[in-house]
């Protein structure tokens, strides 16, 4: 299991709403996961890791633009 805790300013980042959304479950609960209140061993908070992460490698890589 994967044991990133996200800092604030990533949490900034994310829609955590609209992970709650797609996981049929509530922002606080995703919220909780991210922050590692709550344990990460069901496989909810494994694809709501996942979700995350994949976010925020989307929200800082580097974009290359060719004109």
């Amino acid at each position: 299991m994967q044991t990133k805790k996200f800092t604030t300013n990533e949490l900034r980042d994310l829609k955590i709403a609209t992970i709650a959304r797609k996981h049929n479950c509530s922002a606080d609960y995703v919220t909780k996961i991210l922050v590692g209140d709550r344990a990460r061993n069901s496989v909810l908070a494994a694809k709501i890791l996942t979700d995350a992460i994949d976010m925020l490698e989307i929200i800082n890589r580097e974009t290359k633009v060719t004109l």
